[in-house]
């Protein structure tokens, strides 16, 4: 009986956190249309410009100047959560980025981003992604230069319309400019890469050349509905994890180089714009 009595005491104290924890989560206060929009402008002053959460915050104030009144609290409150769950998104980095790298972005999150000027080792060749990792990893092994992150996967230039099948080059990034020395190291290439603008998407999951197509005819998408911008380069992918981390714990993104469309009457949006897929 005592054993009895125990399993019940358990039994209610299981009840009650259930209870107490569907009660929080019924209990969250609606907020008014005036409420959320004077909430996301507040929050979008306090940001960071470069941030996903920005760049989600003002897209959806945007978005809410041309849309009917009652699609609006639905945009403010998409607009709002996600802000949250970008400023608290971190992926599993196996290693540091390279100096004024921008943050890795949210899932799913398609929006403008540009890089500074970076050192990068690059394979150019037909040897496979095995081939071209090893090479690179023995070149930094070789001069003593620390291993950073994304590894950087380089497509072939291709047709606007059709996903690559395959990277052909590769790319170890440097910490520093200043680090090491430029030049031809047998079959690695040492140059400090021009500042980027891309549209880019994170992702999460395997690294199967299927997610990142996919990905890519996103953005090929993307592209399509926003003719301010317009491809500048080839697909590239930011690789952030090693093979050995677990396929549903690796993070990526995927990424076409873009400039402003040369037309004088277009409607300039502001670069850190977010979108979801």
């Amino acid at each position: 009986m005592r054993g009895f009595g125990m399993m019940r005491h358990t039994y209610c104290l299981i009840c009650l956190a259930l209870t107490t924890l569907l009660g929080c989560t019924a209990q969250k206060p609606i907020m008014s249309e005036p409420a959320m929009l004077e909430t996301a402008r507040q929050q979008l002053a306090a940001e960071n410009p470069g941030s996903d959460a920005a760049v989600i915050l003002s897209q959806a104030l945007q978005e809410t100047q041309s849309a009917p009144p009652d699609k609006r609290p639905d945009i403010l409150q998409r607009a709002l959560d996600q802000a949250d769950e970008a400023r608290h998104f971190s992926p599993d980095l196996e290693a540091p980025l390279p100096d004024g790298w921008p943050k890795p972005s949210l899932p799913n999150l398609i929006r403008i981003k540009s890089y500074p000027s970076v050192r990068a080792a690059w394979v150019r060749d037909s040897a496979g992604n095995n081939g071209q990792f090893m090479t690179l990893f023995r070149h930094i092994q070789n001069r003593e230069i620390p291993m950073t992150g994304p590894v950087v996967m380089g497509y072939p230039v291709q047709a606007t319309d059709r996903p690559a099948e395959s990277p052909d080059s590769m790319a170890f990034l440097y910490r520093r400019l200043d680090q090491d020395a430029t030049g031809q190291f047998g079959r690695v290439q040492v140059e400090d890469d021009r500042p980027l603008q891309v549209v880019s998407i994170g992702l999460i999951g395997s690294y199967r050349e299927k997610n990142f197509q996919t990905a890519a005819a996103d953005l090929r998408a993307w592209l399509q509905v926003h003719a301010e911008w317009e491809p500048a380069g080839p697909v590239r992918v930011l690789a952030y994890n090693s093979p050995f981390m677990f396929f549903w714990k690796k993070y990526s993104e995927v990424q076409v180089p873009v400039r402003a469309a040369p037309s004088p009457s277009r409607s300039v949006r502001p670069l850190g714009e977010a979108e979801t897929k």
